[in-house]
């Protein structure tokens, strides 16, 4: 019974001391783990080092965005970003640099983000910006979304915050930014299924208005 005992014993020590390795190398594994994300920024890095015209675009973007004094608002590698979601799905790169005749039209809805977004939910992080055409016939969206004139951003907090109460404070959010500030704002929460949108919303410039997880202002939670 005693031989039988000994094995199993020498086994959870050494799973034990495993797992204590293991938890002390936790911030190392988060690490490698989000350099395998698909749009990481270790995964932008390797992307924009693949192609010197590709490198060459975007420091020129982050000029173009420092010369508007809209560049520290969020990391400029993140307005790279398209829509991961259907980029995969398309069998398409989740990153693109804009064409550079559309970056001014990231301007005002970044002062947006800088001036009325963040001061009411905290940092925040561009999850999609540019929509390729290419991309935006395979994923069967608006013909006239303004993520193809790169002229909205979606948006979700650092720490992904969500929910009702989070969407109503995005609606009083553009409430008190009222009309002149022309924001839409897509605010996808879905009572019905309270996690579909995992924090996600949309700004954009180009008119006063809100629409939820239809794609409506039936479904917006600002009614």
């Amino acid at each position: 019974m005693l031989r039988h005992a000994a094995p199993r014993f020498i086994w959870f020590l050494l799973l034990a001391g495993l797992a204590i390795v293991l938890w002390g190398r936790r911030d190392d594994i988060a690490r490698i783990s989000g350099m395998a994300s698909p749009t990481s920024y270790g995964a932008f890095q390797a992307w924009v080092r693949e192609d010197n015209a590709r490198r060459s675009e975007f420091v020129a973007l982050q000029a173009y965005l420092r010369s508007k004094q809209v560049d520290s608002i969020v990391p400029a590698w993140q307005l790279t970003r398209i829509d991961e979601h259907y980029a995969r799905r398309c069998d398409l790169s989740v990153f693109r640099v804009p064409p550079r005749e559309l970056w001014p039209n990231v301007v005002e809805p970044l002062r947006l983000v800088r001036d009325e977004v963040v001061p009411a939910v905290g940092e925040v992080q561009v999850l999609s910006s540019y929509r390729t055409p290419e991309l935006n016939t395979c994923a069967r969206g608006a013909s006239r979304s303004n993520h193809l004139d790169f002229a909205a951003l979606d948006l979700a907090t650092a720490t992904r915050q969500g929910g009702a109460e989070f969407y109503q404070s995005l609606c009083a959010m553009q409430d008190d930014a009222g009309a002149a500030s022309l924001m839409g704002l897509g605010a996808y929460y879905d009572p019905a299924r309270p996690t579909y949108a995992g924090g996600r919303f949309h700004i954009d410039a180009s008119g006063y208005r809100s629409w939820g997880s239809s794609y409506t202002s039936a479904s917006s939670p600002c009614r």
